[in-house]
């Protein structure tokens, strides 16, 4: 899964250019309501960073700055990006800390964003909210060829989606099974069978309704 499916582009993007002053850039956060943007220059192609609101008002407030200062000295996380063909999974690694990661596309360009809420649609859809479905909670003791046999197990139900949680634990691993959201009752209880029958503990079982 490649970033460049899952981010906003840049005509949806408010930034500020690295040209601005820090007042110019403070009364745009304040009209726009963001706490941070991206800053870019060259006619908004090439990303330089973010600038922070707390930052513009640290530089009134407790250094005495000008207005008519420019923000370049202010700008921060000139390295937060990602490129459009990355991996999307390799935003894990690097948006904890930040409120989102640039996106850069083959000829270094800015090209939009990646939020966190760009990631909880991931996660979202990985748990069946968009096209709904039965989740099923399972539990299993960790060894070699487990998702195999899972699988195995409920092979004439589609799968819609599986998400492992626990991963290295050396005795416990939790999975995310979902399921097709056409199962009866009767069917349901069926594949919980199989899957006991197999030593998996099914620990939860959630009705996902399709969202519109």
């Amino acid at each position: 899964m490649k970033v460049r499916y899952h981010f906003v582009k840049k005509a949806e993007v408010k930034y500020c250019d690295s040209q601005w002053t820090v007042k110019e850039a403070y009364d745009y956060l304040k009209e726009i309501g963001y706490r941070s943007v991206p800053v870019l220059k060259d006619e908004g192609r090439t990303f330089v960073g973010f600038i922070y609101k707390v930052h513009l008002l640290e530089h009134f407030v407790e250094h005495n700055g000008k207005e008519t200062d420019f923000i370049e000295p202010l700008i921060k996380n000139q390295d937060a990006y990602i490129y459009e063909d990355d991996s999307f999974f390799k935003t894990f690694l690097t948006i904890r800390r930040l409120p989102f990661l640039a996106v850069k596309n083959e000829h270094n360009e800015f090209s939009g964003i990646i939020t966190h809420s760009n990631i909880m649609d991931v996660l979202e859809d990985s748990f069946g909210m968009k096209t709904g479905g039965v989740l099923l909670t399972i539990g299993t003791k960790e060894h070699k060829g487990a998702i195999k046999d899972l699988v195995t197990a409920v092979k004439d139900i589609n799968i819609e989606g599986l998400l492992t949680l626990d991963n290295g634990d050396e005795y416990i691993r939790r999975i995310i099974l979902n399921l097709s959201g056409d199962l009866t009752d009767e069917k349901l209880q069926k594949v919980v069978k199989k899957l006991e029958d197999k030593d998996f503990r099914v620990t939860a079982i959630d009705r996902i309704d399709k969202t519109k």
